[in-house]
């Protein structure tokens, strides 16, 4: 039997989880470099006390094959409570038996992390959810409509140097999984994005917004940025000034014109 990108991947990680839940964290080969390739200080240096984190969603469709992807850069900050061994999540990961089922139950977007007295709401996860509710034109849309890909999978407070994993790392572990899903096209919000779309040597397709052609934005510098991926599918690069998240509803259906066509018409989350 064939076994499939999402299958490989997915199999992959939920070993390598097993056994650093079991105590052990060595890094085997494929890892290694990805591991070396980032290397912040202060607030942006890496931990592995926490649980690795390459990607959240039904990767292998076990309950509905995801219909937007969107790429982020590492999971975060290390809270001891939900990610260290023996904690909230190491624990619920043993009881699914798994990485990856546990990483369809949209962890970070219900109890106990989203509790007031713990994390309180995600607005990270909501606003990607609320963008893929516009972008499909489904407000139905839930946590299992959406995949969310790591650039790096290990924890840190913040990104304080460059992000540049190794080609071949991402297009075995990111690019190949995605390719054998239903999108056309893969998000990534935030300037950082753009940088590592040239340092993976991917090829520029469109230039809209800042620096580009006008599409009808009217935010003063937003940028969007479109690069070719393996696959054929299409990676969009999205950033605006002051902050790092999906645009606004209304900026959503201008940039869904300029990609796909089609009218102004928007669904509200």
């Amino acid at each position: 039997m064939t076994t499939s990108a999402r299958q490989r991947v997915a199999a992959f990680w939920d070993v390598h989880v097993e056994s650093w839940l079991s105590g052990e964290d060595q890094l085997p080969r494929p890892l290694q470099g990805w591991f070396d390739s980032y290397v912040g200080v202060g607030p942006g240096a890496v931990t592995r006390e926490g649980i690795p984190e390459p990607y959240h969603g039904d990767l292998l469709g076990l309950e509905r094959t995801p219909r937007m992807v969107v790429l982020g850069l590492n999971p975060g900050e290390f809270r001891s409570r939900f990610q260290a061994h023996g904690s909230i999540f190491a624990k619920e990961i043993a009881e699914h038996g798994s990485y990856s089922r546990w990483a369809t139950t949209c962890p970070y977007d219900r109890s106990p992390w989203t509790l007031p007295q713990e994390m309180g709401e995600n607005r990270y996860y909501r606003a990607r959810l609320a963008f893929t509710r516009r972008w499909l034109q489904d407000p139905s849309a839930d946590h299992r409509d959406l995949l969310i890909f790591e650039c790096y999978p290990w924890h840190s407070k913040s990104i304080t140097a460059p992000l540049r994993p190794p080609p071949e790392i991402i297009e075995e572990f990111v690019w190949q999984p995605i390719a054998e899903l239903p999108v056309r096209d893969v998000f990534a919000f935030g300037r950082p994005w753009d940088g590592i779309a040239q340092a993976l040597k991917l090829p520029l397709t469109g230039e809209l917004g800042s620096g580009g052609t006008a599409y009808g934005s009217k935010v003063t510098g937003r940028a969007v940025r479109t690069y070719g991926l393996p696959s054929g599918q299409r990676l969009v690069v999205e950033w605006h000034p002051g902050a790092a998240g999906p645009p606004s509803a209304e900026e959503t259906a201008l940039l869904r014109v300029a990609l796909v066509g089609g009218s102004h018409a928007e669904v509200s989350p």
